[in-house]
């Protein structure tokens, strides 16, 4: 039969098929149960399915598991309003085909056992256990539509082992764990804490801030309550207003991986050993890194992978910044992490051989983790210093940041590398292409030393040996370059 449909016929067909897909009206419910060894998670949703893809999130493979935490459900089944058995095809990765435009009716079982696995970004970004409950993010646990995000009101509702409570940056609703969320990527981008672990809540310039602490760290609460404090409002002037969400959650637990992921309102956070001030320099800087991507990453978010670089060089970049200016970083502690931004980089050029652009890199993001994170916090430093430098020191980096998210701190709004070099020009008069290019769209070496030369300071290395210096013989701009970009660093 031909392709071709009479022109009268698909106007006939057309406002049926509008019809059969528009949204009845009714909220979203998942219900999520938990067994008392919280080996299991029962879920069960009624949910609008307008397209005909129904996904997990998130989902990366790893060995052992062919389709990531999808492989981890269980009896996963599907029924129409009249409860007629509807058809799922599984097409692999977490998605599965269904017959969209109608309500549905979902039932599955997860295994909690995603601390088992080598996940590529660690399972302090999936799933993992501890002595006083389970932390999961909701690309864990649920289904949602894989194509339309239906804009019908979510709920979550968590029946839990006696004494346990949820933890999620969603709104609660009444006195127990039911909660609204606000969108789809609110509800599977989070991260959850089920269990009996110590929470604080507190505001911080306007943003609520639960924290979430394995017992290890309860003790330390002061410390890192002081921390997010100054940062956070160190954010907010530097990015000329608040984060898209005003509620998070932060969990923190032991781990000796001492990483930690962001998602749409919460981050989640090991810490290894304890948390003191010895060793702040450590947990404090993957804080306030995760802490900053609820601005750049989460409220300003790049088109595709090739932008990651300039999400987390940035925000590495300027987290070193923010803590030097607010005196978490003396000048030794500064100069050590200014040693490893082209330390990273030659680390991923040299002993790793990745020949790819920065760019390029962030479409394989962990393989490539020191060329996207090194190789961005390098054109990070030397995009601030150009700015500087092209504009007579009248603005650099934090004025081109304010710039990018009055214009991109928006839902869903993205930006790509045109638009960073639009808006470098419209600061400075000049043309950013082809500093961009040498920076992250070249395979050829980029060298950091002018950068640092700008600022007063000299960089001295031998293979992945990097030793940053004053040069006793900076002019007064450079040295007042430095300033303006790190303040006076000195010891809280």
């Amino acid at each position: 039969m031909s392709r071709l449909v009479p022109v009268l016929l698909l106007l006939l067909l057309l406002p049926l098929a509008s019809v059969a897909a528009d949204w009845d009206g009714k909220p979203n419910r998942y219900r999520v149960r938990l067994d008392a060894q919280a080996t299991r998670a029962v879920v069960e949703a009624d949910l609008w399915q307008q397209s005909d893809m129904l996904s997990m999130y998130n989902v990366m493979e790893v060995p052992g598991l062919p389709n990531g935490q999808a492989s981890l459900v269980e009896d996963l089944r599907a029924i129409d309003a009249d409860g007629a058995t509807v058809a799922l095809k599984d097409l692999g990765a977490g998605d599965y085909g269904i017959a969209g435009g109608r309500r549905i009716r979902l039932s599955y079982a997860v295994r909690l056992e995603h601390d088992q696995y080598p996940w590529p970004a660690g399972m302090e970004e999936v799933s993992y256990h501890t002595d006083e409950g389970v932390m999961a993010t909701g690309a864990a646990l649920f289904f949602a539509d894989g194509d339309a995000p239906v804009q019908a009101p979510i709920e979550v509702d968590f029946d839990l082992p006696q004494g346990w409570q949820a933890r999620t940056p969603w709104t609660r609703m009444g006195g127990g764990d039911r909660f609204r969320v606000d969108s789809r990527r609110e509800l599977v981008s989070n991260a959850l804490f089920l269990g009996t672990a110590h929470a604080e809540t507190f505001d911080a310039g306007g943003v609520e801030l639960t924290l979430v602490l394995g017992k290890r760290y309860r003790k330390s609460a002061p410390l890192f309550i002081d921390l997010l404090r100054t940062q956070l409002a160190s954010y907010a002037e530097l990015f000329g207003g608040p984060p898209l969400s005003r509620r998070y959650l932060i969990i923190i637990n032991d781990h000796a991986s001492g990483d930690g992921g962001a998602f749409a309102s919460s981050f989640s956070q090991f810490v290894q050993g304890d948390a003191d001030e010895r060793n702040r320099v450590i947990w404090g800087y993957v804080m306030a890194h995760e802490l900053l991507h609820f601005w750049n990453g989460l409220s300003i978010v790049p088109a595709d992978h090739r932008e990651e670089w300039f999400k987390e060089g940035i925000t590495d970049y300027l987290t070193i910044v923010t803590l030097a200016r607010n005196g978490w970083l003396d000048e030794t502690l500064l100069f050590k992490r200014l040693e490893n931004v082209p330390r990273r980089y030659l680390i991923a050029r040299f002993a790793q051989g990745l020949k790819m652009s920065v760019r390029d890199a962030g479409k394989d993001k962990q393989p490539n983790r020191q060329l996207v994170y090194g190789g961005g916090s390098l054109a990070a430093l030397a995009l601030d210093v150009a700015l500087r430098e092209r504009s007579g020191d009248r603005v650099g980096l934090p004025e081109f940041m304010r710039a990018l998210h009055a214009e991109f701190g928006k839902p869903g709004k993205t930006y790509a590398l045109a638009d960073l070099e639009r808006i470098a020009m419209s600061l400075t008069g000049s043309d950013f292409s082809g500093f961009f290019n040498d920076a992250v769209g070249s395979t050829s070496h980029f060298d950091i030393r002018p950068s640092y030369a700008a600022l007063g300071l000299r960089m001295d290395s031998f293979v992945e040996e990097m030793f940053i210096s004053r040069e006793p013989g900076a002019t007064p701009a450079q040295q007042a370059r430095f300033q303006a970009v790190f303040g006076t660093p000195a010891v809280r």
